[in-house]
């Protein structure tokens, strides 16, 4: 799937905790369309949950769904057991992704896709236009809004690449190091400007 032949589609990635979603909210907000490959994930999970339990076992099942915390913490544990997840995931989240984008692309005006691990997947790292979120205190960030512990983050985040790699492949990179008022505004100078160069 080639998705360098999506002019107007703008990948959102960053770490854990980085912010990314909250710079796709402020997007929504100013009336764009964006795409949540987390959510295409978990439909995809839901999906293809009896190749999954054959996989990992029963053993991350609650009252008949996976338990996606059970999971990630099988997963970000092994990254031989990350790649067996990807394999039978990644493929069908792709296509749905890739789908949606051609969508969007109809309506020629810029939208975006957030892809948390967007650098990690070389399948679809051809995006056009690769936008890299950096942000601080992940730690904090992180077990206020999912609760999960400080062991399970550093996990997750060791399963990534650095931000210095990432920063390779990236087209743009967006600092989020202040509040989210800083944030706003500085999203909505970004966005006007990405208009006015599509314009030109």
């Amino acid at each position: 799937m080639d998705f360098s032949s999506f002019k107007y589609a703008y990948a959102i990635s960053g770490g854990i905790g980085s912010g990314k979603s909250s710079v796709c909210q402020i997007l929504l907000s100013l009336g764009y369309d964006v795409i949540d490959a987390d959510k295409i994930a978990h439909k995809v999970l839901e999906e293809r949950k009896e190749e999954v339990i054959k996989v990992f076992g029963e053993g991350i099942c609650e009252n008949g769904s996976i338990n996606r915390r059970v999971l990630g913490q099988i997963v970000f544990g092994s990254k031989q057991k990350l790649q067996k997840l990807q394999n039978l995931l990644n493929p069908h989240i792709y296509e749905k992704l890739f789908l949606q984008c051609q969508e969007l692309e109809k309506l020629k005006k810029p939208y975006f896709a957030e892809i948390a691990l967007l650098f990690e997947q070389r399948e679809i790292l051809n995006f056009a236009h690769k936008v890299l979120v950096i942000g601080n205190d992940i730690l904090h960030r992180v077990q206020s809004r999912d609760g999960l512990s400080e062991e399970e983050i550093k996990a997750r985040i060791q399963a990534q690449m650095s931000v210095e790699e990432r920063k390779i492949y990236a087209s743009e990179v967006l600092e989020n190091l202040g509040s989210l008022q800083e944030l706003r505004e500085k999203i909505s100078k970004w966005s006007k400007a990405l208009e006015d160069k599509k314009k030109s």
